[in-house]
């Protein structure tokens, strides 16, 4: 073994083994205390992984009339209601323990998020950056209207003037779930389905999430998002895609 300390240390002298680094590549972080990088020292990965559970709102009054919503801010129902009621049990009867609940600021999901916390213990943070998708031309309209303006729009995924894309999404998104994970490891975040369905795509996750009220999917979040399992507290069976 000794050696071998000897051996590697040569070649370090004579430019053959790299000496130790900090570049980000290597993924290492902090200083070395051996000659060595490969034999010994003090190194830590940047392993700060948060589970994190992003679930849809429950069923709101433009849901119950089958109006695409984007951004726009109606209520929940009385069901919709009921919906995060019964959720918050199912989630208390699970036993995994969210040290954050946090939601959109959209009315929806912010009440659904505080119904949850009223359960399972917990205050609400509510950020903009969680909202739905802007739907553009389409907000307010129903399938049936959106289809004679705009035959197979839907089908064909050609979207109205307005409509934010995926990336957009992400991108406003994302810097708030980092600003999150430093100091969270077990998240709910309450949101949307265009929302979820955008990290979904962007992330290429194997399978569509669910997006009944109340369900959506479970993430690993790192230095990026990575879906896991779908998630469902909901028992509907979903009546309609809009978000």
């Amino acid at each position: 073994m000794f050696q071998l300390l000897r051996f590697l240390e040569l070649l370090q002298t004579v430019g053959a083994l790299p000496w130790p680094s900090s570049d980000p590549i290597f993924g290492w972080h902090g200083r070395c205390r051996s000659n060595h990088y490969l034999l010994e020292g003090n190194y830590e990965r940047d392993q700060h992984l948060v589970d994190l559970l992003i679930l849809r709102h429950g069923q709101s009054e433009w849901n119950a009339e089958g109006k695409w919503q984007g951004q726009a801010d109606p209520p929940l129902t009385e069901l919709g209601e009921k919906q995060a009621k019964a959720a918050a049990q199912k989630l208390l009867s699970v036993g995994h323990g969210f040290d954050k609940i946090t939601s959109s600021d959209l009315r929806r999901a912010r009440r659904t998020a505080e119904i949850i916390a009223q359960v399972i213990g917990g205050d609400v943070s509510v950020y903009k950056e969680f909202r739905e998708r802007d739907a553009g031309a389409w907000q307010g309209l129903t399938r049936s209207e959106i289809e004679t303006s705009w035959p197979n729009a839907i089908a064909d995924q050609r979207w109205p003037e307005g409509y934010e894309s995926d990336d957009a999404v992400v991108h406003r998104v994302m810097p708030c779930l980092e600003r999150l994970r430093g100091d969270y490891k077990n998240i709910l975040l309450i949101g949307h389905a265009g929302l979820i369905r955008a990290l979904d795509r962007f992330n290429d996750a194997e399978e569509a999430s669910i997006t009944n009220h109340l369900s959506g999917r479970w993430y690993q979040l790192n230095d990026g998002l990575v879906p896991k399992n779908t998630a469902d507290f909901s028992t509907e069976a979903l009546a309609h895609g809009l978000e």
